[in-house]
Order: C-alpha cells, then sequence, then structure tokens
C-alpha cells in the first residue's frame, strides 16, 4: 500500500520523537556514569506485611523492607557503556531516517535496562514496528487513518470488487505509460486544383 523507501524510513514526527529518546538514552548514560564514579549501591524493596518481620537481610524503612545491595565498580561501568553505545546507535539511524535501526536498538535497550527504567524505550521500538506494519498493509501510518481504510477494504470484499488506493507513484506511472491519442493532420492551407478527367481513346 506504501512505498518501501516510506516503510522503512522515518517521517518527521518519527523522526523528532526518535531524536528525543536518543537524548533521554544519553542523558541516563550520563547518569550511570555519575553512580559509577562514586560506586552508588543499589537498593531491592519487598512489601512489608503487618505482624511479621521482614525476610533476611531486610530492613523495615517506612512501610516496605529495604535490602542494600553493595555494587562493584566493574557493573556500573558495564551498564554506562552498553546504554551509551545503543544511545549512540539510536541516534545515528535516527539522523539517517533508518526505521528498523531505530526500532531494533530501542526495543533491545529497554529490554536490558528492564521494566522501571526501559519500558519507554521499548515502547518506542514497538511503536515504529506498529506504523511500519500499518503501512505496509493500509497505506497509513496512523490508526484513525488505518481503521478507516481497514473498512473500506471489508466493504469493497462484500460487494466484490478489488480495493486500491492510487497513490501519488502510481497516479505519475499511470499518466506516463497511458499513450497519447493520436491527432487528424491540419489541413493543408495550400489549395491543389482538381486535375481534368482523362479522355479515352477510341
Amino acid at each position: 500500500m506504501a512505498p518501501r523507501a516510506m516503510v522503512l524510513g522515518l517521517d518527521n514526527l518519527e523522526r523528532g520523537i526518535s531524536l528525543f529518546g536518543a537524548s533521554i538514552a544519553l542523558v541516563l548514560a550520563l547518569v550511570t556514569a555519575v553512580e559509577w564514579v562514586r560506586n552508588v549501591p543499589t537498593y531491592n524493596y519487598v512489601k512489608h506485611v503487618k505482624g511479621t518481620a521482614c525476610p533476611k537481610l531486610y530492613h523495615l524503612v517506612v512501610s516496605e523492607c529495604e535490602q542494600k545491595i553493595v555494587t562493584s565498580r566493574s557493573e556500573w561501568e558495564i551498564k554506562f557503556f552498553f546504554i551509551l553505545l545503543v544511545a549512540l546507535c539510536i541516534l545515528y539511524f535516527a539522523l539517517r531516517r533508518k526505521r528498523a535501526g531505530v526500532a531494533c536498538f530501542a526495543v533491545f535497550l529497554g529490554l536490558g535496562l528492564g521494566i522501571e527504567s526501559g519500558l519507554v524505550f521499548f515502547f518506542l521500538g514497538v511503536w515504529l514496528i506498529v506504523r511500519a506494519y500499518r503501512l505496509q498493509k493500509y497505506g497509513v501510518a496512523t490508526m484513525l487513518g488505518s481503521n478507516r481504510v481497514a473498512k473500506d477494504m471489508a466493504v469493497a470484499r462484500r460487494e466484490g470488487r478489488t480495493f486500491k488506493t492510487e497513490t501519488s507513484s502510481d497516479a505519475k506511472t499511470s499518466s506516463k505509460s497511458t499513450p497519447a491519442k493520436p491527432t487528424a493532420p491540419e489541413a493543408s492551407k495550400r489549395y491543389t486544383p482538381k486535375k481534368p478527367p482523362r479522355r479515352r481513346r477510341s
């Protein structure tokens, strides 16, 4: 329904959101670098049940059980370079308007960071993939537009006719392929007198 370049590329809206996602990833990499330098410990939390004690190695903090985990610098180092590398890949493909690259690396970053930190990037990748599917099947990336086209296609199937949306490129191709109608030659402005009939010999 849509040209291949449109399906594999990014429009202005998608490109802007992808660049915004890449900037968030770069900021997250900067925050991770600070935590790497400071070697900040991580914490696990478990909801405290009233009347029961916290699990082993946990301490009661307000209404939750907290566990402090001392991390090593190597863990922060690996996390920093992972986020930085994937963020630069997202930025590169967003500048080049490559949908597949942005979607794959965004989903990869979301899965690598987990639900808490990577949910935004996971949804960014899925959103780009869904829009590419709509473009390929319906020729429209938006949800309302694809639903309208899907209804028109269903009506066409019920009526037993083929449904086809003519894009601008198709229109240009059809106009080029249609042969021009032959025109009749113009009448000559020069007058030619009629020849007298020949006499038969007896």
